[in-house]
């Protein structure tokens, strides 16, 4: 093995690795030294590798006590293995959050005693002191969370942006809208809404919309205020104009902003206080780019967050940063009371939010946290049955160094953001938890690296927090997984996710008895056809007039989707032939049936929409992430045949159970 080898594999490259055909291939060494490059480690040269070799050592195998990471994570009631072998009897203390702690001596293997409830701690060893997370043994699960539920749970899948309220007259959803539609759909036995990312965009590009490219996910997206009157531009169109709709909706907020009262002041003053600096941050980014212009053009000082420079922005525009931090209190405000309206109408897990994989690397958690984000390397996706090239999703992931150096700061308040106003959460690409594929920046998607991450430590942190929130915890595996990852979520407790297109054989598709019962069971997911769509071809048709069909021609696919349509209603019991009404109440019952703990019914399928939500592989070819809802949230259970495919995925729970 070659020192460049050597270095890429400590440093958590896989340096071989297995593709999704089952070949095995071999990161070139133009590619590790990049991919190192971009993790901080020059190879360049022996001197370099040699070099970086020794700072990694540092971090992965620390010789004495104060090159530990600060964080040590563990479990309850298991012996806790420390990073570096000390003697038997070296005295110690674990000092909860509350409370006083009592000393203690390391065992004969080196480790601290068990402790039996999880929490942080810190940990006082040989005059240094270091954060000690103790997890549960796995998140919280239905039982726990829902004792009194007597059948498997219901949910129902929430494209915030696509929702109406007020007669069509807003020209996008608002926390309003979904938080009347939690109270609607709990009359209606539904226990949970999984909804699509709140996360901060860029209040300066109205056209960079996608809820899975955002700015920040340690801030929600002001853009969802339910503040201001009922008109407002493109109120009554079926794609939202973002461009007209955020400008209405910042000029609401900043009105809302020099119209506060003293008790709102004070309630205002507060919050800031207890967000601290990353607020600070946040806010400060956002007035930059107000006043400042696009973040290629400033002055290099300025992209110091602790700068002084930034100092004396922030004393200097003062109001602009305060109005920026207004928008997070009232945006965040709104979001934790619609979590509790929906608990309160009677939902047992309420709203389900989304953690998007990574940030825009030109965005605000990159210029705040630079110690936590990869900003010149992108997060994407090796060469696929599906896609000949692989991706670039064009977003940063976390650095896994980074991580460890700085006890995880970043992935938890990452968390922490997403469960604010939260019963539960959605983790997108869970494997990221172990592995991403980074790309360096300006290299083809082709010329990534499949690289490690701490991912005993990241489970157990979320398990951690989702203990502490009392928080459903569910993982987007779908795609390309290790064999054995879905195993070790499962002895996590983090459900899988089943869903209707992907659950089949060559030539058939799985009974509803069959799905996995560690994973949740959906009809589709917002990159996927829904029901009435696929039964058209819609999706079919989209990809052909978009050049992406590849090879194969139109009415081979059409025919292959024919064939699917004959193994599908096999599975739902029903003729191929049936209504589009009788398919989706079907589907709905199926999905329902499945021994899945809980079963999301997208509002697409509710409500028999041909249109997906997005199409991946386009950016404006095809209207991703802009397409309204045709009900307002206030009427949408009165139609006859919603109710029905309602009560339809509710039987299927129903007699699940029972059977």
């Amino acid at each position: 093995m070659t020192p460049l080898e050597q270095l890429a594999r400590d440093a958590g490259l896989q340096v071989v690795w297995e593709d999704s055909d089952g070949q095995t291939r071999t990161l070139s060494p133009d590619t590790q030294r990049q991919v190192l490059r971009a993790l901080g480690y020059a190879a360049d040269d022996e001197e370099d590798i040699a070099e970086s070799r020794v700072r990694l050592a540092r971090l992965t195998a620390p010789e004495t006590v104060d090159q530990w990471p600060a964080m040590i994570t563990a479990v309850v009631n298991q012996p806790i293995v420390l990073p570096g072998m000390l003697p038997q009897g070296t005295p110690y203390t674990v000092i909860p959050e509350e409370g006083d702690g009592l000393p203690e001596v390391l065992d004969a293997r080196g480790c601290l005693r068990p402790i039996s409830l999880p929490g942080y701690y810190v940990l006082d060893l040989l005059g240094h002191e270091l954060t000690l997370a103790v997890a549960p043994t796995r998140c919280p699960g239905i039982q726990e969370l829902a004792p009194r539920r007597k059948v498997p749970l219901s949910g129902l899948g929430v494209q915030l942006y696509s929702l109406r309220r007020f007669g069509n007259n807003r020209g996008m959803g608002d926390i309003e809208a979904l938080a009347l539609l939690a109270e609607a759909a709990a009359a209606q036995g539904i226990d949970a809404l999984a909804i699509s990312p709140v996360h901060a965009l860029f209040p300066t590009r109205p056209h960079q919309f996608s809820p899975y490219s955002p700015s920040s996910r340690l801030a929600f997206n002001p853009g969802y205020t339910s503040l201001g009157g009922p008109d407002e531009p493109g109120s009554n169109t079926a794609l939202i104009d973002y461009p007209a709709v955020l400008t209405s909706r910042w000029a609401t907020l900043t009105e809302a902003f020099y119209a506060m009262d003293a008790a709102e002041r004070d309630a205002f003053e507060a919050f800031c206080r207890e967000e601290g600096l990353r607020l600070e941050r946040h806010a400060c980014f956002e007035a930059m780019l107000e006043l400042l212009g696009p973040r290629e053009d400033w002055p290099t000082a300025y992209n110091q967050p602790d700068s002084e420079e930034v100092r004396q922005f922030v004393q200097v525009h003062r109001e602009h940063v305060e109005r920026y931090q207004f928008a997070q209190w009232c945006i965040t405000r709104e979001l934790v009371q619609a979590q509790q309206r929906a608990r309160r109408a009677g939902m047992a897990v309420g709203l389900i939010a989304d953690i998007a994989v990574g940030v825009d690397p030109q965005g605000s958690q990159a210029w705040a946290h630079p110690e936590d984000v990869l900003d010149t390397i992108h997060v994407g996706s090796p060469p696929d049955a599906f896609n000949a090239n692989g991706q670039d999703w064009g977003v940063a992931g976390f650095s896994p160094q980074g991580l460890l150096q700085h006890g995880f700061r970043g992935f938890i308040e990452t968390v922490r953001a997403a469960l604010k106003g939260a019963g539960g959460l959605r983790i997108d690409h869970i494997m990221g938890l172990s592995r991403l594929w980074l790309i360096p920046q300006g290299a083809a998607p082709t010329e990534g690296a499949y690289v490690r991450y701490p991912e005993q430590d990241l489970l157990r942190l979320v398990a951690l927090e989702a203990w502490q929130h009392q928080a459903l915890v569910i993982g987007e595996d779908l795609g390309t997984v290790e064999l054995d990852f879905r195993t070790r979520l499962d002895q996590s407790g983090i459900l899988g996710m089943g869903v209707l297109w992907f659950e089949r054989e060559a030539e058939s598709f799985t009974r509803a008895a069959d799905y996995p019962a560690r994973a949740v069971s959906m009809a589709s997911t917002h990159d996927l056809p829904t029901v009435a769509g696929w039964l058209a071809g819609r999706d079919i048709h989209w990809r052909h007039r978009l050049g992406m069909l590849g090879d194969t021609a139109l009415d081979e696919a059409m025919a292959e989707r024919a064939r699917e349509r004959t193994w599908l209603a096999e599975a739902l019991n029903i003729d191929a032939d049936s209504s589009v009404d009788r398919w989706l109440e079907a589907v709905a019952y199926h999905i329902g049936a499945t021994p899945a703990p809980l079963a999301l019914l997208p509002l697409e399928d509710l409500l028999g929409l041909m249109e997906q939500p997005n199409l991946p592989g386009t950016l404006d070819e095809h209207p991703n992430w802009q397409r309204r809802l045709p009900v307002n949230v206030e009427r949408l259970f009165d139609s006859e045949t919603v109710r029905m495919r309602l009560k339809a995925l509710i039987k299927g729970r129903q007699e699940h159970h029972h059977g």
